[in-house]
């Protein structure tokens, strides 16, 4: 059998095509895609420039996946027909080995490929098949959101997970306020944090940020985003900085924003090096740790004596049943939502539109994909 399917060819090129349907596994179930939304970080990073190693050429991308089970393995247990489903899109731990008996799955030892950028087809098609699921692995979603709140179950859990690294009193600058963004502002504003700052490029997105009343919003094209902060601050900077907009410039405010011995945590990537001023370099108290949301490690931002580099915080890694669940209960209070923060929707058959105005406009907070 066939479905229709967008298929990724590299910066630029996405086309809609018949491609096989995915068979069930005796351990996995098929999806039938409803709603997909466009990724702010890997999505836009893939559609202007070649994936690292050539990762998801000629794959069906996406990871923000909404959709209901038609199919079930003869294995699967926890799950029927009909049930809505979230698992983590990117990562896929045995859940069986010594390391994932204790929950360190960043350790798994039989660790298998996720969706497109890694191996297999993604939500930007009518059929999805996850391969392996149980209840740790996976979620019931609740029957009252719509396809389109769904959507947003990836990004708006990892906002949270970001906005749990901020501890109760600390000052927290949140760059970017897509809709990850927006799921930062709205957690730490339960965390009891003594001061929440956030900037954006965008009006469209700085009213959105508005709306849920952090302690100052900066317009990062028309105002000095650092004199801003360092102000707000006595001139201190912010003990933990966000960035959920992984633009070179937001990494340099992030940098320059952070107080000595402070945070930065990175909700992306970015992989071009970018240069760093004399002076940065010769500080002594140069030392920024970034690391998985969901490892026990972290990863130290390494530079050269003039290139300082980007590198991920791979905060999608790992199972996290209760988090999906919280980002759900997040999504029926109504400071997250579809209706609020989708701005735009798009059929699959122009899902080359949806990635341009996801990658350029500055109207878009988040961008999906109906199938």
């Amino acid at each position: 059998m066939k479905m229709k399917a967008a298929v990724y060819y590299g910066p630029g090129d996405i086309r809609v095509e018949e491609i096989d349907r995915p068979k069930v596994t005796p351990e996995g179930v098929i999806l039938r895609i409803r709603a997909c939304g466009v990724c702010n970080v890997m999505d836009v990073d893939a559609w202007v420039r070649w994936p690292t190693g050539g990762l998801g050429i000629g794959k069906v991308r996406g990871h923000e996946w909404a959709g209901e089970i038609v199919e079930v393995g003869s294995k699967v247990e926890d799950f029927k027909i009909g049930d809505r489903v979230f698992q983590n899109p990117v990562f896929r731990p045995c859940y069986r080995c010594e390391y994932c008996r204790v929950r360190d799955y960043w350790r798994c030892i039989n660790w298998r490929e996720g969706l497109a950028q890694y191996g297999i087809n993604g939500g930007f098609a009518e059929y999805l098949l996850i391969p392996f699921i149980t209840k740790e692995s996976a979620a019931k979603m609740p029957e009252n959101l719509s396809f389109l709140d769904l959507a947003l179950i990836e990004p708006v859990y990892l906002g949270i997970g970001l906005a749990r690294k901020a501890k109760p009193g600390d000052k927290v600058l949140v760059l970017g306020q897509e809709l990850m963004g927006l799921a930062v502002v709205a957690t730490l504003k339960e965390q009891k944090v003594s001061k929440i700052i956030t900037t954006d490029i965008s009006p469209v997105r700085r009213k959105a940020s508005e709306e849920l009343a952090p302690d100052l919003v900066i317009d990062a094209v028309n105002e000095d985003v650092v004199r801003s902060v360092m102000k707000a601050t006595n001139g201190q900077g912010v003990d933990v900085v966000i960035i959920t907009d992984c633009r070179p410039a937001a990494w340099l405010d992030a940098i320059a924003c952070v107080k000595r011995a402070g945070v930065i945590w990175l909700a992306g990537y970015y992989y071009s090096p970018f240069r760093v001023s004399p002076e940065l370099k010769k500080d002594p108290y140069f030392t920024r740790w970034i690391g998985p949301e969901a490892s026990y490690t972290e990863a130290p931002v390494s530079f050269d004596p003039a290139l300082l580099i980007m590198q991920c915080a791979w905060s999608t890694l790992g199972p996290r049943v209760p988090r999906w669940i919280e980002a759900a209960k997040l999504i029926e209070s109504g400071k997250i939502c579809a209706q609020k923060h989708v701005t735009h929707v798009f059929p699959l058959e122009r899902i080359k539109e949806a990635f341009d105005t996801a990658t350029y406009s500055e109207e878009a907070i988040k961008v999906v994909v109906e199938i």
